[in-house]
């Protein structure tokens, strides 16, 4: 009788080790660390002042250039008065990612879907 006694003590001995936090295998578990944080994204291009546009534009001339003045004049656009450069060939600037292998400028005024934009000084991303 005294041996079930003692098997039947060990065995339960034993389970309460293994359940009881700290015995058993080296007691809990440690925390897990946090997830890593997801890539930053790249930065946003500097915002626009209201009614302008962050553009990409192939050239930016003055005014009185007569490459400037004769776009200008096949298209109907008067460039008398325009105060900044007029930028030619231009696309929106969206992500600082975006390469521009032209002129980075903020331009007042669009035309003929940036063709031709009014207005534009550079600006620095």
């Amino acid at each position: 009788m005294f041996p079930k006694v003692a098997v039947l003590a060990t065995a339960f001995l034993a389970t309460l080790a293994v359940a009881y936090p700290g015995g058993g295998h080296g007691g809990p578990k440690p925390p897990s660390p946090p997830p890593a944080a997801p890539p930053a994204a790249p930065p946003a291009a500097p915002p626009a002042a209201p009614g302008t546009s962050n553009l990409c534009c192939q050239s930016s001339l003055a005014p009185s250039n007569p490459l400037a003045s004769s776009l200008a004049a096949e298209i109907g656009v008067d460039l008398t008065g325009v105060l900044g450069n007029v930028g030619l060939g231009c696309t929106l600037l969206t992500v600082a990612g975006n390469t521009c292998s032209g002129t980075t400028v903020n331009c007042a005024s669009t035309q003929y879907g940036g063709l031709i934009n009014l207005g534009c000084v550079p600006i620095t991303l």
